[in-house]
């Protein structure tokens, strides 16, 4: 399979095809998880990049096999749009950036009443089942990685009067090397407690019939220019409590996470506690781990980085703010680093760049 960038939520991954077999137990287990996530479909649209979308009805959709989404939970119309939205920049001004251009994706043209669901491969469900398994380990945001998986973030620090209902950032989209079961990747990463919102695999209902989640970028960041970005901004609906996620140039509304698959009490039913804006990378800890984001230590220059710009909290009364009150966290600085850029002129606003050559091994 052709290695490509792909818009995964939070992420833009580097596809791979190849990962470690499974036990035959496992291999049942994958086999019946294959059938309840490639659900019939009303029409199968093919990409130009091998990848097949099927059109399935809203309700068949695989956030809808979460034990806890089976019954009706929230009326239709409130699941169509968020009752409220944030303030946010709209891209007009980032027309001005020297080499800054908007990443682009595909739109797809299911029927209305079905959304997109990339048909899912054996091979890509052990992975991300490995991924989610890295994801769960890492509960707490202050504490350092011990799996094999590496960052290099600007994030909020430890304030336990501090709520945020959300956050967004303009992220610089590239594709560093990896291979076999490894990935690298930008993220934000909105958190309170055990629970978080980073990735797809959490019970994320999509709700649009022509923008699927895991949708292909056509355009890729290169040294000196120009630089490709995708836009992301997460909140939380004052009204249904639902966590919105809106993607690209025109801040297009793709879905939510039900506030029901969060734990109560300390969880995401609530507000966050805690926001993180860089990059990661995952590798088993005897196999050197993979390059983030250019491969080199960052300069302060988005032209020559990965890059987060427009960094953004929302915060208690639902107001939108540049993101204040962080710090700067990579956890192995021989290998990647991070560097804190501060409040800059339009369009950057707030930014960060990160990367590193990769290479490390072992435990964190």
């Amino acid at each position: 399979m052709e290695s490509k960038v792909v818009l995964l939520l939070m992420f833009s991954l580097l596809c791979q095809q190849h990962v470690k077999s499974s036990s035959s137990e496992e291999d049942l287990q994958i086999e019946e998880e294959l059938r309840r996530l490639n659900m019939p479909a009303v029409k199968t649209i093919q990409t130009e990049h091998g990848d097949a979308y099927d059109c399935v009805d809203f309700y068949g959709q695989p956030a809808f096999n979460h034990p806890l989404l089976k019954k009706p939970f929230i009326p239709f119309r409130c699941m169509m749009r968020p009752s409220f939205r944030p303030m946010r920049r709209t891209n007009l001004e980032r027309s001005s950036a020297s080499g800054v251009k908007s990443a682009s994706i595909k739109r797809l043209d299911c029927p209305i009443g079905t959304v997109p669901i990339r048909r899912t491969s054996k091979e890509e469900l052990i992975a991300s089942r490995m991924q989610a398994k890295v994801h769960a380990l890492n509960a707490d945001p202050n504490t350092d990685e011990a799996h094999g998986l590496h960052l290099a973030v600007v994030r909020t620090k430890f304030d336990s009067k501090k709520k945020y209902n959300g956050g967004g950032m303009v992220s610089s989209v590239e594709m560093p090397w990896s291979k076999g079961s490894q990935y690298s990747g930008g993220r934000i990463k909105i958190q309170n407690g055990p629970d978080f919102i980073q990735a797809g695999w959490m019970g994320f209902v999509l709700v649009r019939s022509d923008h699927p989640v895991d949708a292909v970028l056509h355009n890729v960041s290169r040294t000196q220019g120009p630089v490709y970005t995708y836009n992301y901004f997460i909140y939380r609906d004052p009204a249904s409590g639902l966590w919105w996620l809106e993607l690209g140039e025109d801040y297009t509304v793709v879905g939510f996470w039900p506030q029901q698959i969060f734990s109560g009490g300390g969880g995401l039913r609530d507000s966050a506690t805690y926001v993180d804006w860089g990059g990661q990378v995952y590798s088993p800890p005897d196999v050197p781990s993979p390059p983030m984001g250019r491969a080199a230590m960052p300069l302060p220059n988005i032209l020559y980085d990965a890059s987060c710009q427009d960094m953004t909290t929302i915060n208690e009364n639902h107001d939108t703010e540049a993101a204040g009150g962080t710090e700067t966290y990579a956890d192995r600085v021989k290998y990647y680093q991070v560097g804190d850029m501060g409040h800059k002129k339009a369009p950057l606003h707030r930014a960060m760049t990160y990367g590193g050559p990769g290479g490390a091994t072992g435990w964190a």
